[in-house]
């Protein structure tokens, strides 16, 4: 028997899903699960799951790519290429999950089934695979596809026309008055994922912002929805041109902020009186 024919070492793991590698992360750091969940504020559950590539497991595939990062964070390694490998990952599920293609031999045309039986057959197919589209249509959590097909229905139908996005503001431009129909305008500092809620807490609309890319939200919005993210430092809220100031603390999912001027503004003087030194820093010109 040669060196070649020998089976590797039980120790010689290889590193085959971006779990594995954010598993070996921790370990190396000498860091446990609930280390990562006090650091993360992610779940241990989620957690062991994301180390498992298990990611059936978490609320929803808009939740997996930014659990990650936040993992990668915690453990010192390069969030944006682990929530790339994690994206493939999905796509690769998603691809093996296909039925396989199966050679068939050709049948005894006697053994065929009759019309009416091949009729019914296509109704029931029909009418279960309507019921499915309705049923993903009014999930909670919607595949990526229908998230993009639902952000351009909001983007055609809602935006008024002719409308613009206002600009982000600029230091000292906090100072004023704000009109109760000021624009609401939402701006990515990195990537980041935003819902729009329903009064009965049901989300109505999501999209993901990239870093530097700006929102303004429609005005049908702000009347009747809600902005939800799980990673708040990474969206700035200005109303008028004044930033509103953090909307929740750092990688927690949040949910229920109104978008409507008036309560905008109120979080805005809530954390200015909370934290007077950051906001006097902000409005002073600098030298």
């Amino acid at each position: 028997m040669t060196d070649e024919d020998v089976a590797p070492e039980q120790g010689e793991l290889a590193i085959t899903r971006t779990g594995d590698r954010l598993r070996l992360a921790r370990e190396a750091a000498g860091l446990s699960l609930a280390d990562v969940a006090t650091r993360t504020r992610i779940t241990q559950r989620h957690l062991a799951a994301i180390e498992k590539s298990d990611f059936a497991e978490l609320p929803g595939r808009t939740y997996v790519t930014g659990f990650a990062r936040a993992y990668a964070r915690a453990v010192d390694l390069p969030e944006a290429e682990i929530g790339a490998a994690v994206r493939r990952e999905l796509e690769e599920d998603a691809y093996g999950a296909r039925p396989l293609y199966e050679a068939y031999e050709p049948t005894d045309p006697a053994r065929l089934p009759t019309a009416r039986l091949t009729w019914t057959l296509v109704i029931v197919a029909l009418v279960l695979a309507s019921a499915y589209g309705v049923w993903r249509f009014l999930s909670v959590e919607p595949g990526e596809a229908l998230i993009a097909a639902q952000n351009r229905a909001a983007d055609a139908s809602e935006a008024p026309d002719g409308e613009t996005v206002a600009a982000p503001a600029k230091d000292g431009a906090n100072d004023g008055a704000v009109a109760g129909d000021a624009p609401v305008v939402l701006t990515a500092q990195s990537e980041v994922w935003i819902g729009f809620d329903n009064a009965a807490g049901k989300t109505e609309n999501w999209r993901t912002l990239d870093a530097g890319e700006t929102y303004q939200v429609p005005a049908a919005y702000v009347e009747q929805f809600t902005l939800r993210t799980s990673i708040p430092q990474a969206l700035k809220v200005t109303v008028g041109g004044r930033d509103v100031g953090a909307i929740g603390p750092a990688d927690t999912l949040v949910k229920g902020v109104s978008l409507k001027p008036a309560d905008l503004i109120a979080r805005a003087d809530g954390n200015v009186a909370q934290n007077p030194a950051a906001a006097a820093s902000k409005a002073s010109p600098k030298g």
